[in-house]
């Protein structure tokens, strides 16, 4: 017989056949008759599990009191109203967490777009967000992106993108508020696995302020990490409900799968969540039976699928990548397993002291003291680990929990089988460090079950973590404020290790038109090695920007060497030479573009100019005409293909396609030039004498003179033979 009091209201959850709860009430259960002391039964308050003392039973009592979440179906004392939890301390309580999380995060609402960070790639530059028609939400869901299938990451871009356009505070505050809704999630899973109200508000404040999850807040593209950790807590919770009901709900079992689905969509790393589960399992010490695997087969169904998906998209993605990026493929497998248990070590340092935090964290050199470290220390230490958890669980099964939570969640992102320069990435934390974070609060809770005296050090301990975190968070999430400052961060803690960072810094200082430390940056990179043809384009574009043509060709020509179908390295040689004069040299560049890349829209747009130049009428037409078909949007297209019908007499057709140019963009100099000398051609002066003020009223706009030919000139508009001759009459005319 077993004797329980507790004050307030609480009920009993029966675990075993042919037990009878004696006189149950409101507020006390006297007594509980039961016929086999192997069996457990569990005790709630709306708040905390109740210690029970059993008589007669020899279970441990750390292997007794596995808490077990209420259900709809089992006698579960609610709030009476939406009034008795708004004034709940589970309320406040998530209330504070969300503040504080939000106030550490704050600096990162400031940040722009990383366009030398894929979010180019995922938002600014990808059609199917800028352009979500049907048929690119189709694709979408039917083809991966950037090398990664996020198709709800994608369209959550899409929405905004139509409703903010290329405005980054949006985009940042959602990822904002999906961290702190993970994190609030967090806050449930672990009151539902038995840790009281406090400690479980500081594991949820550790998860959501933990200077580690600030890559994947800060970072647009790491929308797959908030989305997917959502989705992946939620499936957990209904998971829960389902085993720890009395009747199992077959509905909790199909949220937690469509939860899960929603995960997977979300990014491929939620095809561990199966193995979690069963993990789950282990904690609340459900009875091995068939059933517990036939639950999961659609989880591990869904798993298997997406990540065959994964490992077929990460092959061909490898063999596309630039040889700079293919770092791994100069390690050997053995390399590659010790790099992984030196990154595992790194995850589980980094969680207690998140020092050194970089986008970047180049492979270490596997030399000196060094490579005696992570060849012979570290696994040594790792296996001591392995030791003490396999120990630990003999006496309960938290701390074991907790560190197969955590291997089980980062084992694939140990870059065993790694593409790219990186072995290790902050953003790969997010849901793993919840098994380390579990472990914490309840090593705390039990510390002050053990010894109520320890309570006031335990707390303070806890809040000094959170008081260390929130200043910490708050200053790297400063850092992924804009490229420079990113990449700087980088650069400070790696100096001269890694090509990446300073190129992406260089792109970063173009962007914001700083040549001199952009050149200072590509020079850098070149000497880091190895040569790359991409980083001379990038220089040679710079040097063109300041003038310097005869640089700017030779980085061009060199990364054509390098890469005989760059076609942005022949593209941007194709124009420098255009400016020197040199049309002949630019119509072969602009032509092997066309060669690389057929519907390549702007390599149209510049032949057809300099064909034009070169007074190649017919072929200038045929390539502006090809322009045309391939995008109907290009403007310039227009006004070209309009001067060589005005040079072929076909002045009809050159109004059509002044005016077809001036409805797509009502500020165009170059068609008002057009429209004026064309109504000269045909006699109507006062037509062209219109046209010609309304190319005044536009170059006043930019401030460009326009008084005569030499003025059109020196903007920079191209002017045909005939269409030149009625300029200048109609400006003498004018005068």
């Amino acid at each position: 017989m077993v004797t329980i009091s507790a004050p307030g209201i609480f009920q009993v959850i029966c675990r075993f056949p042919d037990m009878t709860v004696i006189n149950q009430n409101s507020n006390l259960v006297n007594f509980i008759r039961y016929h086999d002391n192997r069996s457990n039964f569990y005790i709630f308050t709306p708040f905390k599990a109740i210690t029970v003392t059993m008589a007669k039973s020899n279970i441990p009592a750390a292997q007794t009191r596995v808490p077990v979440e209420k259900s709809p179906e089992m006698l579960t004392v609610l709030p009476e109203n939406w009034r008795q939890f708004f004034t709940s301390r589970t309320f406040y309580y998530g209330l504070v967490i969300a503040v504080v999380t939000f106030i550490s995060f704050f600096p990162a609402l400031k940040g722009g777009f990383m366009p030398t960070w894929d979010d180019e790639k995922y938002v600014t530059a990808n059609p199917l967000v800028k352009e979500p028609t049907g048929e690119h939400v189709r694709q979408m869901f039917t083809r991966p992106v950037n090398g990664s299938y996020v198709p709800l990451p994608l369209l959550t871009f899409a929405i905004e993108y139509r409703l903010f356009g290329e405005n980054p505070l949006p985009f940042h505050v959602t990822n904002l508020l999906l961290h702190i809704l993970c994190t609030l999630l967090v806050f449930r899973i672990l009151q539902m696995l038995g840790i009281d109200l406090v400690y479980a508000v500081f594991g949820a404040l550790l998860f959501g302020i933990h200077p580690m999850r600030v890559e994947s807040v800060a970072w647009i593209t790491e929308r797959k990490d908030v989305l997917y950790g959502v989705f992946y807590m939620a499936s957990i919770i209904m998971y829960i409900r389902y085993v720890t009901g009395p009747v199992r709900n077959s509905r909790l079992l199909l949220y937690s799968i469509l939860l899960f689905l929603g995960s997977l969509l979300s990014k491929i790393e939620a095809v561990t969540l199966p193995l979690t589960l069963l993990l789950i399992d282990f904690l609340l010490q459900r009875p091995f039976r068939v059933k517990l695997i036939t639950e999961k087969i659609p989880y591990f169904v869904l798993s298997l699928i997406f990540g065959l998906a994964g490992i077929l998209i990460l092959y061909r993605v490898g063999l596309k990548l630039p040889e700079f990026l293919q770092a791994d493929k100069m390690l050997s497998l053995s390399d590659r397993v010790f790099y992984a248990l030196y990154a595992f070590s790194g995850y589980l340092v980094k969680f207690v002291v998140p020092y050194a935090q970089s986008a970047i964290y180049p492979y270490p050199v596997m030399t000196g003291f060094t490579m005696v470290w992570i060849r012979f220390i570290n696994p040594v230490l790792l296996l001591a680990l392995i030791f003490a958890v396999y120990r630990s669980a003999k006496k309960g099964r938290v701390i074991a929990f907790g560190m197969m939570f955590f291997l089980v969640n980062i084992f694939f992102l140990l870059q065993i089988f790694a593409v790219g320069i990186t072995f290790f990435s902050d953003r790969y934390s997010y849901i793993p460090y919840f098994g380390l974070i579990f472990i914490v609060v309840w090593c705390a809770q039990s510390l002050v079950k053990k010894d109520e005296r320890k309570r006031i050090v335990v707390l303070s301990v806890l809040s000094l973590l959170a008081l260390v975190c929130v200043p910490v968070t708050f200053s790297r999430s400063h850092v992924w404020e804009d490229g420079v400052s990113l990449w700087s961060n980088v650069i400070d803690q790696y100096p001269g290790r890694s090509f990446e960072p300073y190129v992406n810094r260089g792109i970063s200082y173009t962007l914001r038109q700083e040549w001199r430390p952009a050149i200072e940056d590509y020079t850098t990179a070149l000497a880091i090695g190895p040569a790359s043809a991409g980083v001379y384009a990038d220089r040679g574009m710079v040097y063109g920007f300041t003038g310097q043509p005869e640089k700017a060709v030779a980085d061009f020509s060199e990364a054509v060497r390098l890469d005989p179908k760059n076609a942005k390295a022949l593209f941007n040689r194709g124009v420098t030479y255009g400016n020197m004069g040199q049309a002949g040299q630019a119509v072969a560049d602009f032509k092997k573009v066309l060669e690389i890349e057929p519907e390549n829209v702007t390599a149209c747009t510049g032949l057809s100019i300099m064909l034009m130049s070169e007074m190649k009428f017919d072929s200038c037409a045929l390539y502006a005409e090809k322009g045309i078909r391939l995008d109907p949007y290009r403007p310039e297209l227009y006004t070209v293909l309009g001067n060589c019908q005005l040079e072929g007499g076909q002045t009809a057709k050159a109004i059509d396609n002044f005016r077809h140019c001036l409805r797509i963009d009502n500020g165009s100099l170059e068609a008002f030039l057009g429209l004026a000398a064309a109504f000269v051609m045909n006699g109507d002066f006062d037509q062209a004498s219109r046209n010609l003020d309304f190319a005044r009223q536009t170059a006043q706009q930019k401030n460009i003179p326009l008084g005569d030919i030499a003025d059109i000139e020196r903007a920079g508009i191209s002017l045909p033979g005939k269409t030149k001759e009625a300029l200048s009459n109609l400006l003498a005319h004018k005068r």
